[in-house]
C-alpha cells in the first residue's frame, strides 16, 4: 500500500446520482455550479434556493451563495424603485 492521500471525488450536479443510505443529498458531496462553470473544483457547501420544494436547489460555495443573494436583493430593490416611480419607466 501506498501513503498517498487520496482525493475525494466529488459529484457533479445533474450528472452525478449521489444519495446515502437514507437517500438524503448533501451539497458537500458534489461540486459548486457556479465554480464547476468557472473550471474550478470548489466543494459545495448549501444548497440555494431553499424556499420551496417546488424550486429546484443547486449546491453552492459559501461565497458563490452570497453573491447570487447579494444579486437578488439589488436586483429585487430595483425593481421596487422603478415601480414605485412612474418616471424612470420607458
Amino acid at each position: 500500500m501506498t501513503n498517498e492521500k487520496l482525493e475525494k471525488k466529488l459529484g457533479v450536479w445533474g450528472i452525478d446520482k449521489i444519495a446515502h443510505e437514507d437517500n438524503q443529498v448533501f451539497a458537500k458531496d458534489y461540486y459548486c455550479v457556479e465554480c464547476y462553470r468557472k473550471d474550478k473544483k470548489v466543494p459545495g457547501e448549501v444548497f440555494w434556493p431553499c424556499i420551496d420544494p417546488d424550486i429546484p436547489s443547486y449546491p453552492y460555495c459559501k461565497p458563490c451563495k452570497d453573491n447570487l443573494q447579494m444579486k437578488l436583493l439589488i436586483e429585487m430593490s430595483e425593481m421596487d424603485y422603478k415601480e414605485s416611480n412612474p418616471k424612470t419607466l420607458k
